[in-house]
């Protein structure tokens, strides 16, 4: 069984690990009599994984285990990439309107109305999108306020799974092209005179992917003249935006659509399931499980 516990993203991590071990809490309660007797093993990726720790430290949570992949936490400017250069000026520039967006009953109204009517007219993948979308407003009016930092800051949040994180037995995934992995530098404040030192079961696993592995989706096969069209496009668009910021991210919607994606799909999924089979193992020797993901 997967509990999965959705949260909105933003700086507050102290309010979005309340919020995850809120949701999970209820829905243990109404679950009571299916779950009771099921092992509980918690898995998160990069501030999934974060979240967990930080409940894992706030809380005592009934855990036979932690699954964190791709641990991050650094600061916002490094662990997002093009925030300084993009991010930041953007929100500044559409802050009014976001600020008209919230004040206004109406605007906003017509706002969620053009989402929702968005939502019912998109294809499938445009519909897996749109939640996303809908995150950004309260992360950019946190931007517009000035705030550009996570709380609580890297140090305070090693500080507090030195001292107080409670879940003995621990696997630890890191991707090898991942260039924002912080796997190492868990890795070490849980097994150095920490509180859960002396009984720490902790498994590290390096596996195939970069840091993004895990939010990879099936993506439906492309038609010979859109792949064509979407690279023709694409070249025209990289020529325009060499030397910028969004030269990589032209770069990958060439590589998810264009002719060459069906071999980079295929790539993705055998990593995928690869992943998917370390976790599984790591796991079998608890014949049911529930897992809680945020």
């Amino acid at each position: 069984m997967v509990i999965a516990t959705p949260y909105a993203s933003g700086f507050d991590y102290f309010y979005i690990a309340d919020e995850v071990q809120l949701k999970a809490d209820r829905c243990l309660r109404f679950l009571q009599e299916t779950v009771q007797d099921l092992p509980t093993f918690g898995i998160g990726h990069s501030l999934g994984s974060v979240i967990h720790l930080l409940i894992g430290s706030r809380y005592a949570v009934p855990r036979t285990g932690n699954i964190l992949m791709a641990f991050n936490n650094r600061e916002a400017s490094v662990a997002i990439p093009l925030f300084s250069p993009v991010f930041v000026p953007m929100a500044q520039s559409i802050g009014p309107l976001l600020s008209q967006i919230a004040s206004s009953p109406t605007v906003r109204l017509g706002a969620e109305m053009t989402l929702k009517q968005l939502e019912n007219l998109s294809p499938p993948i445009m519909k897996q999108v749109l939640p996303l979308v809908e995150q950004l407003p309260p992360l950019y009016m946190d931007l517009v306020k000035g705030r550009e930092e996570f709380t609580p800051k890297p140090e305070e949040t090693r500080r507090l799974i030195k001292s107080y994180y409670g879940i003995s037995r621990n696997l630890l995934i890191k991707f090898k092209d991942d260039s924002i992995d912080e796997t190492s530098t868990l890795a070490q404040v849980l097994s150095s005179d920490s509180a859960i030192s002396s009984m720490l079961d902790m498994s590290i696993r390096m596996l195939p992917g970069d840091h993004g592995l895990p939010l990879q989706q099936a993506l439906p096969d492309v038609p010979p003249a859109m792949a064509d069209a979407v690279n023709r496009g694409s070249e025209l668009i990289a020529n325009l935006t060499i030397g910028t910021p969004w030269e990589t991210i032209t770069k990958e919607v060439s590589n998810s659509f264009g002719v060459d994606s069906r071999i980079l799909r295929a790539d993705i999924s055998k990593d995928i399931e690869h992943l998917v089979d370390v976790i599984s193992s790591w796991m079998a020797s608890n014949r049911s499980t529930k897992l809680l993901r945020p």
